[in-house]
């Protein structure tokens, strides 16, 4: 979608927030963006069912804050930063009960081994899976909100203007910040003989 799109959907979003019809805007804000919304959460919790939740939890947060929204970079980058505090949130109570509560293991929770895949799928799908482990910690080491313009810009084609204006920062400081951050993905990647292309 360009941007002109984005704003005529966050328009119309807000025009039915504004108007008491929460129900359609509701609908069309899950609609445009929930996916993506999603596919940011899972991205940053490495997990698919604690992604959910905080994409949920995110979303209705933002639905409760509609109607109050005065935003003027658009939705899109608001979904964004209301997501990445929920992940955020969400990671730390996990670690927080992990370190106060002692592991329980029942036997209904205990998984048969898989039953393997051929070895070039293993050995692929190892790979990539160490990679992308590799990636996510590297950018869990970059400071907010320089980790969410890098997934924005990155992984959904947000544009450097659209986060400038968000930010309140010049094209060129969001764009040196983002420049920088990748540096120190790539810094990290290579560190443990990994490549960034």
């Amino acid at each position: 979608m360009k941007r002109a799109e984005y704003e005529g959907l966050d328009a119309r979003i807000l025009s039915l927030a504004h108007a008491g019809r929460r129900r359609e805007a509701c609908a069309l804000l899950v609609e445009s963006y929930g996916g993506e919304i999603l596919g940011t959460c899972i991205s940053r919790v490495g997990d698919a069912a604690l992604g959910e939740d905080a994409a949920q939890d995110a979303m209705a947060r933002a639905l409760v804050g509609l109607e109050d929204y005065r935003g003027t970079a658009g939705l899109r980058p608001w979904l964004h930063r209301i997501a990445a505090n929920r992940c955020v949130d969400l990671l730390r109570s996990r670690t927080s009960r992990r370190r106060h509560t002692a592991p329980v293991t029942e036997l209904d929770e205990i998984r048969a081994p898989r039953i393997p895949s051929p070895l070039e799928v293993a050995e692929e799908k190892s790979e990539q899976s160490t990679r992308l482990g590799a990636v996510r910690e590297a950018l869990a080491n970059i400071k907010e909100p320089d980790r969410t313009w890098v997934e924005l810009h990155y992984t959904h084609g947000v544009a450097y203007d659209e986060i400038a204006e968000s930010a309140g920062l010049s094209r060129a400081a969001v764009k040196q910040r983002i420049w920088r951050a990748v540096k120190h993905v790539r810094a990290a990647l290579a560190a443990r003989g990994e490549v960034l292309s």
